[in-house]
């Protein structure tokens, strides 16, 4: 057996945890070799790999005495190593237990198992979800301590820091005992970085498990319990079921039946010979245990001759088919414990590069292929290109109508000219066009264009840049049915069965399971039964959102239409699935307008409110004539300047720093920050989380400031910054670290007044340019009676001519020694 060799490349790869240059089939995606290296346990070499557990095949089988001679051990490796570096063959290990559980129906213990069952899948899945949340926050509780600067005990003291007590409320509230948050806090303080919440019983959640089920009718326990846990085999005669259920737990291997060509071409001798390697493995793989030898792609080798899959020419092929592989699996000598067989395992699928061996119809005409440069791109299938060679049709017609022009320049609805009429040039629509071949709709094509132009041009908002499901040629005003009709034309239709090209029955060769139905799927899988060792099992996948009536409805379908067993799974549920619950409204509180008597009696106590404020997720802009201040000072001796802006409220909503001597790179890290920091005000951040998050971090310069009333010494620019807000727009004066004695020799502080204590002009406090000349100029601010040693009340009288303070008594009058006017008698209102 002379099998062509594969050519081999070199290759970047990004795995898991790390880019590897590897060599592999220059054919295959990147998701196919690295599905080979990690069956193999390799990381770089590929074709070294796989000679190398060739040649464990051989020494194990020579030891159970398979080969008499070298040359058939050199034959056997070579071969066997070639034909899997050509994609024609993949196999898999056992799968841990020797068979699956049977449970008969009738039996005392029947609904309990199944009620069992049920239950372990619940809290499988419960424990998945709790164990995913609560590790995320007791992860939350570790950084908490790790990213906060200063004393390790305080750092680790919820009472005084304050991310960290937040982190724990919300561990708490995820269900982590306390113990279990302090153990956090400990690992931290130990110098642990991560909280791995993987156990030994989660690793298994997701490993397919069965458990085979015999009743001879669709019960309705049955349908809940299969629907539900996607574990259950349902078998319709004890014998399939003693059979699904021996055969579970064995070695696998399948057979890339298109590899050998179909119709005319196809080479039956190379099928044969493949179909005796493949079964010679399979026995020395397998070691006594069960081995099931499947064909994988028949629905596609089906198309490529242009049979139907439904079709009394179709069942035929197929059942010719896995005759002759039954029997070149008897002529191969090999002992296997088991023979051919249909399975899904979606593992040896994507190794073999797509095609299943469950015998399922046909997926569709288009595949993916991976470019030189690393992006997948959408391609007609070798299946499909046969197809329709063999039906006659014209392949340029059919490569437009499935995978579409790639351009918009006459597309129906949205052609050039419809989208320069609603504002779009040539640079956008270039833009666009250069995302089809890579997008699987319009709206993706469409949504890489700048956010600049859809926003000046579209009048789109910043919420709906930030929202996924934003289509932009609704925000033009196209309507639903012009961009179909423009979608089908630049990206194709994706399907042959209604192709108006063809004639119906030619339509039908390329009928999908979509198209079909479960129905032919069952009379395919009753035609080729005779020729199978392991009673044949239909494997169905239900959308998420059906029921268990409709579970119950299937197997039905499956007992009388004669298939042996079924298998039934749900698909996942989308990933942004989001259930639309109503708005409750919170029920009216009463007002007591007198207290119970006993409420008098019982003494107060202190009351601690935390209200929690949701605010909306939308980015509230400031105003284009804002007030602010600029605060100069330096940090270690390196100058930096900080600038607010704020809303009418006085609110803070955005920073700018600046610090002109420091190096390009510093300096626009600082300004960028600014940046982060603004956004996270307008999007609603309070500054309370980001004071919190940046004082006490600790990095150079830091040291003494200078140019600063509160803050006079700072472990970094950004503790200095955050203290400077947090005392200036929160009030939190345990920020500021200035001696408030430091000008009292004795140290009891208030030893001299300052300037403070003297009545300021307003104009020290208030933007002249801001104010636009509103304020008057002879406005000023008076000290507070508090700010002197004796904490008395200061009366002080306002000249009403000037507007100065510099008003004095002589005899019984009140005279202004700035301008001279006199007031009345003492009481009396001043005059000019």
């Amino acid at each position: 057996m002379r099998i062509e060799a594969a050519r081999i490349e070199q290759r970047t790869l990004e795995r898991a945890a790390s880019v590897a240059e590897v060599l592999a089939p220059a054919s295959w995606t990147d998701a196919r070799v690295e599905a080979w290296l990690d069956w193999l346990d390799e990381d770089a070499d590929l074709p070294a790999a796989v000679f190398r557990y060739a040649e464990d095949l051989v020494l194990r089988g020579d030891a159970a005495g398979l080969f008499d001679t070298a040359r058939a051990r050199a034959g056997f490796r070579r071969d066997l190593a070639a034909a899997m570096l050509a994609g024609q063959l993949a196999l898999s290990g056992p799968r841990g237990g020797s068979s699956a559980p049977v449970i008969q129906a009738g039996e005392p213990e029947f609904e309990g198992a199944l009620t069992t069952l049920r239950a372990q899948h619940r809290g499988r899945a419960m424990a998945r979800a709790a164990v995913r949340e609560m590790g995320a926050r007791l992860q939350a509780v570790m950084d908490s301590v790790l990213r906060c600067e200063g004393d390790a005990a305080a750092c680790a003291d919820p009472r005084a820091n304050a991310n960290l007590a937040r982190s724990a409320e919300a561990a708490r509230n995820a269900g982590a005992t306390d113990a279990m948050i302090l153990e956090a806090i400990g690992l931290a303080r130990s110098g642990e970085a991560e909280w791995l919440a993987a156990t030994p019983f989660l690793n298994d959640i997701d490993r397919l498990e069965l458990v085979c089920v015999t009743a001879r009718t669709a019960e309705s326990s049955v349908a809940s319990a299969a629907w539900e846990t996607g574990a259950v085999a349902s078998a319709f005669s004890p014998e399939a079921g003693r059979g699904v259920a021996a055969a579970w737990g064995g070695v696998r291997g399948a057979i890339n039946v298109l590899a050998f060509g179909a119709g005319k071409d196809f080479n039956a001798s190379a099928f044969d010979s493949a179909v005796a390697l493949l079964a010679t493995a399979l026995a020395v793989a397998g070691d006594q245990r069960p081995a099931a030898l499947g064909l994988a792609g028949v629905a596609d080798w089906l198309v490529a001759q242009g049979l139907s899959y439904a079709s009394e020419a179709g069942l035929e092929a197929a059942r010719d088919l896995y005759r002759r592989a039954a029997s070149a699996t008897v002529a191969s000598g090999a002992k296997l414990n088991g023979g051919v067989a249909v399975f899904d395992d979606p593992e040896i699928a994507l190794r073999l590069g797509g095609p299943s061996p469950s015998a399922a119809p046909w997926l569709g005409p288009i595949t993916v292929a991976q470019t030189e440069d690393g992006p997948l791109t959408r391609v007609l299938s070798e299946a499909a290109l046969q197809g329709l060679s063999a039906v006659g049709a014209d392949l340029a017609q059919a490569r437009g109508h499935l995978l579409g022009r790639l351009d918009l320049s006459e597309a129906p609805g949205v052609d050039h000219p419809a989208l320069n009429a609603r504002g779009f040039t040539d640079h956008e629509i270039a833009q666009a066009e250069a995302a089809l071949p890579f997008a699987a709709n319009l709206r993706e094509a469409f949504a890489g264009i700048d956010a600049g132009f859809l926003c000046d041009v579209l009048g789109a908002t910043d919420a709906d840049l930030a929202n996924p499901a934003f289509d932009v040629l609704k925000q033009a005003g196209f309507s639903e049915s012009e961009i179909a009709q423009a979608e089908d034309y630049a990206l194709g239709s994706g399907a042959l069965s209604e192709a108006d090209f063809l004639t119906p029955a030619q339509q039908a060769v390329f009928q999908t399971a979509d198209d079909l139905g479960p129905e032919p799927y069952f009379a395919l899988l009753t035609a080729i039964a005779h020729a199978l060792a392991v009673p044949a099992m239909a494997e169905v996948e239900l959308e998420w959102d059906t029921t268990p009536s409709d579970a119950r409805d299937l197997m039905a379908l499956a007992a009388h239409a004669g298939v042996p067993a079924i298998r039934l799974r749900r698909a996942a549920a989308p990933a942004n699935l989001v259930l639309d619950l109503p708005k409750v409204a919170e029920p009216a509180t009463r007002t007591l307008r007198e207290p119970p008597p006993e409420a008098e009696e019982r003494p107060s106590q202190e009351r601690i409110i935390e209200r929690l404020v949701e605010r909306e997720r939308t980015r509230r802009k400031l105003p284009d004539r804002r007030k602010g201040y600029i605060q100069k000072a330096a940090v270690g001796g390196h100058k930096v300047y900080l600038h607010t802006g704020e809303y009418d409220d006085g609110e803070l909503g955005e920073i700018f720093i600046d610090m002109h001597k420091e190096g390009a790179a510093f300096r626009s890290l600082m300004n960028n920050f600014a940046i982060g920091i603004s956004i996270g005000l307008q999007y609603g951040v309070p500054l309370e989380e980001f004071v919190d998050a940046f004082v006490f971090t600790r990095f150079e310069p830091a040291g003494p400031v200078t140019g600063n009333d509160s803050v006079r010494s700072a472990t970094s620019i950004l503790d200095y910054l955050f203290r400077e807000l947090g005392v200036s727009y929160l009030g939190r004066q345990d920020l500021a670290n200035a001696d408030p004695g430091e000008l009292n020799a004795d140290g009891l502080g208030h030893g001299k007044f300052d300037e403070a204590d003297e009545p300021q002009p307003a104009s020290h406090f208030i933007s002249r340019g801001f104010a636009r000349g509103a304020a008057p100029d002879n406005l000023v601010f008076l000290p507070s009676a508090s700010r002197g040693p004796g904490a008395g009340t200061v009366e002080a009288d306002v000249c009403a001519a000037c507007g100065d303070v510099a008003v004095v008594r002589k005899g019984a009058s009140l005279i202004c020694e700035t301008c001279g006017t006199r007031a009345g008698q003492h009481g009396g209102d001043m005059t000019g």
